[in-house]
């Protein structure tokens, strides 16, 4: 395995690096990744240092979710069609195998390359939250919580089917659970509330993962500070996100930095209006902060898109691969 590929793996085991690896869990720069490398996510990798490469998002059949693109920004605005649990007991099987089919080339070709890699697989809470609409589900978490309880566990029980049928099959490095569950001042709903729902079948679908020997990380934007000890809770290694608007790096590494990799924190709209030196020192600063307990990783705090000028983002990456703490 490559050194940064080698690097991240060692954080996700539990152990401390000399220096920060570089990942980008939500790339969306295109533009970018068409007209300097073909398309191809791993040359990218292998150019910039990306220490692990996308292979699949894993589709359970627990997308309520209508979206409609915005043409001047590109961003994504989420409506749910979900309101009931018959929606979700008529909802088909997926194909696992044919999931399967297109993504285990993608397996072998990072395995050849020495090129860590991951699947997505979304987390229940964030399933409802988008499949619903987010004011219809807070809610139902008050007027309907055995509908919202039984929906959690049907979404989580989707996510096992795909753990025995697909991810075992595939052995990806490492599994990224995508949760949007927070704000910049918090969770989206109350934390003994997220806890009540979420905690005990997730923790089924966990234990599947963990006896595979796969680390899985988390991803959600804002706030942490309670979210962090519900992934502590869940045996989480990592987090990504720590999102700069919401959070104060140091206080992360001070308080949780021993418990759990912290994941990201250049934020990208800074990166979209910074000047390049402006951006290599930001990105210093980020990796002295993060880099303070030896167990960080570097990357954006969300998507990088096409709005980022590449020479900012080569910048950042150019920052990250010659930083030593």
């Amino acid at each position: 395995m490559v050194e940064e590929s080698q690097r991240l793996m060692d954080l996700f085991h539990g152990h401390h690096v000399d220096r920060p690896p570089f990942w980008e869990p939500w790339f969306h720069m295109d533009h970018m990744l068409e007209t300097h490398y073909g398309g191809s996510y791993l040359s990218m990798a292998e150019h910039l240092g990306h220490a692990a490469v996308p292979i699949g998002y894993i589709g359970t059949g627990a997308n309520f979710v209508n979206r409609r693109e915005i043409a001047e920004t590109g961003v994504w605005y989420d409506g749910g069609t979900l309101k009931n649990i018959r929606q979700l007991q008529e909802r088909p099987e997926p194909d696992f195998e044919h999931q399967r089919t297109e993504i285990e080339p993608k397996r072998q070709q990072c395995a050849r390359a020495g090129r860590a890699c991951w699947l997505t697989l979304q987390w229940c809470f964030h399933a409802l939250a988008t499949g619903m609409g987010l004011e219809a589900f807070a809610c139902a978490c008050y007027d309907h919580p055995d509908f919202i309880r039984e929906a959690m566990e049907w979404v989580e029980a989707r996510n096992r089917t795909a753990i025995r049928e697909l991810i075992s099959h595939i052995r990806p490095d490492f599994l990224l659970l995508d949760g949007d569950c927070a704000y910049k001042t918090g969770p989206m709903i109350a934390p003994t509330m997220l806890a009540d729902f979420c905690l005990e079948p997730t923790r089924k679908t966990l234990a599947l993962v963990a006896e595979l020997g796969i680390p899985c990380a988390f991803h959600t934007d804002g706030k942490l500070d309670t979210v962090i000890p519900l992934l502590l809770d869940l045996g989480i290694v990592a987090v990504h996100g720590c999102e700069k608007q919401a959070n104060d790096l140091g206080h992360l590494v001070d308080t949780f930095g021993e418990s759990i990799v912290l994941c990201g924190n250049m934020d990208v709209v800074f990166l979209a209006v910074a000047t390049p030196d402006e951006v290599c020192a930001e990105t210093l600063r980020m990796l002295q902060t993060g880099a303070a307990k030896n167990r960080f990783i570097a990357g954006c705090n969300t998507s990088p898109l096409n709005y980022i000028p590449a020479e900012n983002y080569y910048t950042m990456a150019e920052t990250i691969r010659t930083f030593h703490a």
